[in-house]
């Protein structure tokens, strides 16, 4: 006689002992998987047949539902995440919620969708979601941030989104609880981001429209990355407690008169001389610096500094500025080009003093291409300059690596 096939949930003795696991610990395993993953687990056995009704984690993902094309596909994946908030069991929270949207291009599909999107949110928050995470693609989402009153929200995340004036004072007051934002790939119709609660912000390659100047106010914040901005003067302000931060300065030059003023930078820079942990880099036009070191100020408390090839141009002129106002540094990053084609900015003035002073300097990273010619004169230069006991890694870029993607938007 054959065997008789075992269920792939029950053990040697046949016992399911997945199914005998506690509701929030199956719940935990069913967060790991996408809305239609967790639905067709109901088909598992008569434990799991309405566990989806109270899960806690929303995953819905449009990929799911399209893997040929965007252009009408769309409604099966709405059909679906409507009737799965519509038939959830009504006393349960939502604790996250994740969706990725592809918005369709024709008019009337657009504003339809549109408002979906904007419906569901508005359900999630009802249902006292901690975590938001919002990837749409195509075509950007024009969030109603009205619907944004919520005690209970800590983290948001949006890529691709329109956040039009008002959306800051609103999440500023209506939203007490909130300490992580991240926008990817944004629209921002406000010229100030202001929060007495936001611990962690990132803003990447977003853009800002109708307003030459953004202000951050943000007294609570601890970590701050800003990259990818097409040269909007961010001022910096009221961050006493900011220990991290990472920003990119990019400015066009065929915008402009050709050359960056690196009195400039100290919109940024002043407003970071307290941190710990600092990156910064600039890439565009030619960097105009005048002989002073005026436009870098003093950084205390850094002690981990990260800066890109820009900083080694002109005789290793910025990078000799910094270095003379880090006293306490005790680890340089430095990221060179990720590929042979980059062509490393320019810096145009004399430096008077050169000397410097990093007693507790212990590491000197390169991260560059293979063969880079330009770690020998990092080396050189280091001893040179007298600090012969500072140690070197070298690490290389990988040849696949490309512009890293927030996490919540990868597949």
């Amino acid at each position: 006689m054959p065997l008789r096939a075992r269920p792939p949930m029950e053990d040697a003795a046949g016992r399911d002992r997945l199914s005998d696991l506690p509701d929030e610990i199956l719940h935990r395993i069913m967060s790991f998987l996408n809305a239609r993953q967790a639905v067709q687990t109901c088909v598992l056995s008569r434990r799991w047949r309405n566990l989806w009704h109270t899960v806690p984690c929303i995953n819905a993902d449009f990929v799911e539902f399209d893997s040929i094309g965007y252009q009408g596909p769309e409604v099966p994946f709405k059909r679906f995440v409507n009737r799965l908030l519509e038939f959830r069991d009504p006393a349960s929270v939502i604790d996250t919620f994740l969706l990725k949207y592809a918005m369709p291009d024709r008019l009337d599909g657009y504003k339809a969708s549109n408002e979906e999107a904007n419906r569901w949110i508005g359900h999630a928050l009802q249902k006292q979601a901690r975590i938001l995470e919002v990837a749409v693609f195509f075509f950007p989402l024009d969030l109603d941030h009205s619907v944004f009153t919520s005690c209970y929200l800590r983290r948001i995340e949006f890529s691709h989104v329109y956040l039009r004036k008002g959306f800051f004072e609103q999440i500023e007051t209506g939203c007490p609880s909130l300490e992580d934002l991240l926008l990817h790939q944004c629209f921002i119709w406000d010229g100030e981001i202001s929060s007495q609660t936001l611990k962690v912000l990132t803003v990447d390659a977003t853009e800002l429209y109708t307003v030459k100047e953004m202000s951050i106010s943000t007294p609570n914040l601890t970590s701050l990355t800003l990259s990818g901005l097409e040269y909007p003067k961010a001022v910096l302000k009221d961050m006493p407690l900011l220990v991290t931060a990472s920003v990119s300065v990019t400015f066009d030059a065929l915008n402009f008169d050709g050359y960056y003023d690196a009195n400039d930078l100290r919109q940024y820079l002043w407003g970071l001389s307290a941190v710990r942990n600092l990156e910064f880099h600039y890439e565009g036009a030619e960097l105009m610096i005048a002989n002073n070191s005026q436009w870098c100020p003093e950084f205390v408390d850094v002690v981990n500094l990260t800066l890109g090839e820009w900083c080694l141009d002109a005789n290793f002129h910025a990078l000799i500025v910094f270095l003379q106002n880090s006293p306490r540094l005790v680890k340089l990053t430095l990221k060179l080009a990720k590929d042979r084609w980059t062509t490393p900015q320019r810096i145009i003035g004399e430096l008077e003093e050169r000397s410097f002073t990093c007693e507790h300097l212990k590491i000197v990273e390169v991260i560059c291409l293979e063969s880079d010619p330009q770690v020998i004169g990092v080396e050189d230069f280091f001893v040179r300059s007298g600090m012969t006991s500072v140690q070197f890694h070298i690490k290389h870029w990988r040849k696949d690596e490309e512009y890293e993607l927030p996490a919540f938007i990868q597949y």
